[in-house]
């Protein structure tokens, strides 16, 4: 299951790029990226990626209607540019590990200047959401990937008895945040998704 409220695809400047995956190989023009895919792995369409945020904006609302209207409000200038699942979707698993990708223009968003800007905002949204988190890190925490300035949180959700961990991303480029968040149950999914992110290269 995904747990990421996201995007549409309006408010997008000139010369966007949603990115492509070839080889095992994410690549995206626009913010001058790649990034290594899981071998193996499902990749899903940009049509199966709405759907899954979708899913996933429903999931966090549930009923509250400030909650949906707030996160409609959000999602206008987002773009899910990346959904990648170890197991095809109609595959019968107890969890399938993702990683999710996203980009939201801050032009509207004057505030946010860093990453750890960013997960300050994402944190305070999953406070108020209607989803179980069993924890949400205070602080978000500085790392380099890809000679580039990362922000990273990690997140533990209850969903339906089990504990589900996220680990979100956020680097500030080209006046947008560049979200990927990882979601998995064990440490050995968790090395590989961790691997997949460490693995961006900015040219």
């Amino acid at each position: 299951m995904i747990f990421s409220a996201s995007c549409s695809n309006d408010g997008q400047p000139s010369g966007f790029d949603y990115g492509k995956v070839e080889n095992n190989k994410y690549t995206n023009s626009f913010f001058d990226f790649e990034m290594s895919v899981p071998t193996g792995w499902s990749v899903q369409s940009r049509e199966q990626t709405e759907n899954l945020s979708k899913v996933g904006k429903d999931l966090m609302a549930g009923d509250d209607e400030n909650m949906k209207a707030a996160i409609d409000a959000s999602t206008i200038n987002s773009a899910n540019l990346l959904a990648v699942f170890k197991h095809d979707l109609k595959t019968a698993v107890k969890y399938n590990p993702n990683l999710m990708m996203i980009a939201e223009n801050l032009k509207n968003a004057p505030d946010i200047k860093t990453g750890a800007d960013y997960l300050a905002h994402t944190r305070n949204f999953l406070k108020q959401s209607q989803m179980k988190h069993d924890h949400i890190d205070d602080a978000s925490k500085k790392e380099m990937i890809g000679g580039k300035e990362f922000y990273s949180m990690n997140v533990t959700i209850n969903y339906n008895g089990m504990q589900i961990h996220q680990t979100y991303y956020s680097s500030i480029q080209k006046g947008f945040s560049l979200v990927a968040t990882i979601s998995y149950i064990d440490n050995t999914q968790k090395k590989v998704l961790q691997d997949a992110v460490k693995s961006i290269s900015f040219n």
